[in-house]
């Protein structure tokens, strides 16, 4: 068994908790919107840095790279080995929005298919730290 911090969430808790600026909300609220026009099924986590590199890795596996800027240079649970800036084209992304602890904090999964979002759904019970975390 390994650490398991992550609890699904909303954008609207995101917003209600983590955010007091009425422009800052507009603008997160604006700039998911654009997310979503791309990749209309999301899923918001609360989770830490570890989930969130488990998660990554498991949706790379499952549905091909994570579309935009590589991030995985940063990642603990690595799935591209390119240390070069560059980026990805594929059907699903991530996006973080703000730490609320040490290493933990709001993420926001999309994908481009709805089967994609419900196989990232029945997985998340399954997420967690990884094997770098045993209990």
């Amino acid at each position: 068994m390994t650490h398991r911090t992550l609890v699904q969430s909303s954008f609207e808790a995101y917003v209600a908790g983590a955010i007091d600026s009425p422009d800052f909300a507009r603008e997160e609220t604006r700039d998911r919107l654009a997310r979503l026009k791309r990749f209309p099924y999301s899923v918001m986590l609360e989770l830490a840095f570890p989930e969130l590199d488990y998660a990554e890795r498991w949706c790379s596996q499952r549905f091909g790279p994570m579309d935009g800027e590589c991030r995985q240079h940063h990642s603990e649970y690595r799935i591209c080995s390119n240390d070069t800036k560059h980026t990805h084209t594929g059907k699903w992304t991530s996006h973080w929005y703000e730490k609320t602890d040490y290493n933990f904090g709001y993420c926001e999964f999309y994908f481009v298919e709805l089967p994609d979002r419900d196989a990232f759904l029945e997985e998340l019970p399954e997420f967690n730290w990884g094997e770098h975390y045993p209990k």
